[in-house]
């Protein structure tokens, strides 16, 4: 039998979140030496860490057999239960812990998953009997051997945030296992703020030894970070694998080295996903598995109620979905594990800089016959990016023109269904919302994607300068404060509270854009400072048309931007945007013949090879 998965405790506080994640509610206590279960107490491990998730072994891997074993001090009992696709638990089989208060007894045993590929969970529950029962570790095993045995190598990209990476690094360097599996860990630094100027990277650098590669490179985005750890695990002969790590995560040794386990018993190569948990709530699960919508042609879960979903609330006693196998389109890039053998196949990244290059390339492994797995247990914590909205700062560009051109390489339906009608009732919606900044760039990047690729290498470096330099002609993307006349002559100031009722029809939604644009056939109502304050939660798309001046605070409510109705931007950014959804809609097959043809060099090693070179001085 062979390693699948080991015991992942939180610590001893009694106040850590993260034991809904390890333990189930119940009167155990965690402690250095393991979990002690009171004397005549029952304790479950039905829980998102602790469990194991059998389908993904048994579908993928083709394990017919997980073994448990528990080691444990003290008299008792484990039973070892399992769940079906739909959530429906039974119990597999029960064995007796032998009394020893000191000495540690191991229990195995053994359950048949052969059946089980469509969904299902194995975990196990503990009774003590007359005296307190500690477990102080748990495994589960497999009947399947690796089938590779290469390489992985570990790469983070990252910028501006070496605090985070250090500690990465730190836990990285912690893990002797960590260290057997992923014997090469790079660092793509595209930062001013170098990981390598950290008071705490002497340390680290020097328990990881030569394991270690810092990268200093010119900030080329995500896709530019991430397609270098690409290139430098295809440069290694001993690697089969990288393993990609957004820098603003916190990780367990043990999630990454469950994606290295099933990766390497995987019969055919397959992209392994780490799922997000919210690093501010702990337990919140990003999303079990992620697709790409057909008719809107945007990412997302499968069902909305599989977003943001809370463990500790929702466990997997309480919760049917989470049971069924998980098919996924893609995996986020904040942890993904992709084989080199998949990469000589379909190339690295897009060279979108950010947004959208994660799901494009996982549409296009799908598309050559690689499945994404995103994979339970194989997780960590990263930023949430709903703290901030960046659909309309600068990354707006990227949000419409990476999507689009993702749909124009591989939408199966014409012109990407509903994917035009959409993005035009949005801009709609932001000209309302008196936010033309964004809407300004949705215009240039359908106008981009109209002029065909380009060259996107290129442009990884102008991308973001441009879009910026747009802000500069927009009133609302100066950040106002404390001390600035507008934000204090603001008024009323806003208080508390939940926003107004959202139209709840589509006569409600027709009537509110009617009067919306109608209300853009008069003059706006000036003045030195915004006549109204919303708070963010309150500053709605139905809410703000209301106003001619606003001042809409950021989450922290010390700062925000002033918004205010200019009629002459609106028609002039609204016919834009229309003509632009009109021309892509008439052309879309010329351009996505143009797309699709460009996209194997674009996405070709020695194209990003080319990039990553250094610079002939001028």
């Amino acid at each position: 039998m062979h390693l699948a998965q080991q015991l992942i405790l939180p610590t001893p506080d009694p106040g850590d979140a993260r034991r809904a994640l390890c333990v189930e509610d119940g009167p155990a206590v965690v402690e250095d030496a393991g979990v002690r279960v009171p004397a005549g107490a029952t304790q479950g491990f039905a829980t998102y860490f602790s469990a194991f998730p059998a389908s993904y072994w048994a579908r993928w891997a083709g394990v017919a057999t997980v073994r448990l074993e528990v080691a444990a001090t003290g008299a008792g009992s484990v039973r070892l239960v399992r769940s079906d696709a739909g959530g429906a638990a039974s119990v597999v089989a029960v064995s007796s812990l032998e009394p020893g208060e000191t000495t540690v007894t191991t229990v195995t045993i053994d359950a048949d998953v052969s059946g089980l590929t469509d969904g299902g969970w194995l975990w196990f529950e503990v009774d003590a009997g007359d005296t307190d029962l500690v477990v102080a570790d748990a495994r589960w095993l497999v009947d399947v051997a690796p089938r590779r045995t290469g390489d992985v190598c570990l790469s983070i990209t990252t910028m501006d945030k070496p605090e985070f990476c250090v500690a990465t690094l730190r836990r990285i360097a912690a893990s002797a296992p960590l260290a057997e599996a992923a014997g090469t860990v790079l660092v793509i630094d595209q930062g001013s703020r170098r990981v390598v100027d950290h008071p705490g990277y002497a340390e680290v650098a020097a328990a990881l030894g030569d394991r270690l590669t810092v990268i200093d490179q010119r900030n080329l985005g995500g896709s530019g970070g991430f397609s270098r750890g690409m290139l430098e695990a295809l440069d290694r002969p001993d690697a089969d694998a990288v393993l990609i790590l957004d820098d603003d995560v916190e990780v367990e040794p043990e999630a990454l080295l469950r994606a290295i386990r099933f990766h390497r018993a995987a019969r055919t190569p397959v992209v392994v996903g780490g799922h997000m948990l919210d690093l501010h709530r702990p337990t919140v699960l990003n999303s079990f598995s992620e697709v790409v919508h057909e008719r809107s042609f945007n990412w997302g879960p499968p069902q909305p109620d599989q977003q943001w979903h809370d463990l500790a609330a929702g466990t997997l006693r309480d919760t049917p979905w989470l049971h069924a196998r998980g098919e996924s389109d893609f995996n986020g890039w904040w942890m993904c594990l992709i084989p080199t053998a998949v990469l000589r196949d379909v190339g690295l990244s897009l060279p979108l800089f950010l947004k959208w290059d994660d799901a494009e390339f996982g549409l296009r492994a799908r598309d050559a016959g690689h499945a994404t797995v995103s994979f339970p247990g194989a997780a960590l914590w990263h930023v949430a990016w709903t703290e901030k909205d960046d659909t309309v700062e600068w990354q707006a560009y990227l949000h419409v023109r990476n999507r689009v051109a993702a749909a124009l390489l591989h939408a199966r339906r014409p012109r990407a269904a509903l994917l035009l009608p959409l993005l035009l009732a949005n801009d709609l919606k932001l000209l309302l919302g008196l936010r033309y900044y964004a809407v300004d760039l949705h215009v240039r990047a359908l106008r981009d994607v109209l002029a065909g690729p380009g060259d996107l290498h290129a442009d990884l470096e102008r991308v973001v300068p441009a879009a910026r330099a747009v802000g500069r002609e927009y009133p609302e993307t100066v950040v106002r404060r404390a001390g600035d006349p507008v934000f204090d002559a603001a008024a009323p100031r806003a208080r508390a509270g939940e926003p107004g009722p959202r139209p709840a029809s589509p006569a409600a939604l027709a009537g509110l854009a009617v009067r919306g644009v109608v209300r853009n056939l008069r003059a706006a109502a000036g003045g030195p400072a915004p006549r109204a304050t919303l708070t963010r939660e309150q500053a709605t798309w139905w809410e703000v048309p209301g106003h001619d001046s606003v001042l809409v605070l950021a989450g922290d409510g010390a700062s925000g931007v002033w918004l205010r109705r200019d009629p002459r931007r609106f028609w002039r950014l609204a016919g834009a945007s229309v003509a632009a959804h009109a021309r892509l809609a008439l052309r879309w097959s010329q351009v996505s013949a143009r797309w699709r043809a460009a996209a194997p060099g674009l996405v070709d090693p020695g194209t990003w090879r080319a990039t990553f070179a250094p610079r002939a001085p001028h």
